[in-house]
């Protein structure tokens, strides 16, 4: 039986996700501190990079965050020159989100960091253990959403089938 730093098995699924994800905020944001970034400003960077340019809807769904949320943060990358954004061509109402040149290079640090940070959290881990964690969480994910679906409310509205389909794309891309 293996037990925590607090004396006691953690072995529940959920909470060994919990831990995990607390574990890649923290590390993740000790390595954004000096760039004066928050993990959340690290990965809708990231997906920028990978995807060129999203909408705002787009972008929030591959966050799984809320659309204000999603815009705050937009409007502070913008504000420091990371970010630009502007009317989409193709749709009427639509803004597009792009990095700027400034954006793009910073993305070259954050790259390494992603990279450096993904080799060290799957050390050990073949790649074919890499995608069966991967397909595993994605089945987790779904059954709990299954849950949430039984009792007839969405109680997380970011989280529907197309938003993860949107998630899921970037992250499949990026690997991280």
């Amino acid at each position: 039986m293996k037990r925590s730093s607090y004396g006691f098995e953690v072995s529940s699924l959920g909470m060994l996700i919990a831990a995990a994800r607390k574990s890649i905020r923290q590390l993740i944001a000790a390595r954004l501190t000096p760039l004066d970034l928050t993990p959340h400003h690290y990965w809708m960077l990231l997906m920028l990079l990978r995807a060129r340019q999203m909408s705002l809807g787009e972008l929030a769904r591959a966050m799984w965050m809320d659309r204000p949320t999603v815009s705050r943060l937009v409007q502070e990358m913008v504000q420091r020159g990371f970010l630009s954004t502007g009317p989409d061509p193709g749709h009427g109402k639509r803004i597009c989100i792009l990095l700027t040149p400034e954006g793009v290079t910073l993305c070259g640090k954050l790259n390494r960091i992603s990279g450096e940070f993904q080799g060290n959290a799957q050390k050990g881990m073949t790649p074919e253990e890499v995608g069966s964690l991967r397909e595993l969480l994605r089945k987790y994910i779904r059954n709990l959403d299954g849950m949430i679906a039984e009792r007839g409310f969405d109680i997380l509205p970011l989280r529907s089938g197309l938003a993860r389909k949107g998630a899921e794309q970037v992250l499949d891309k990026s690997g991280t």
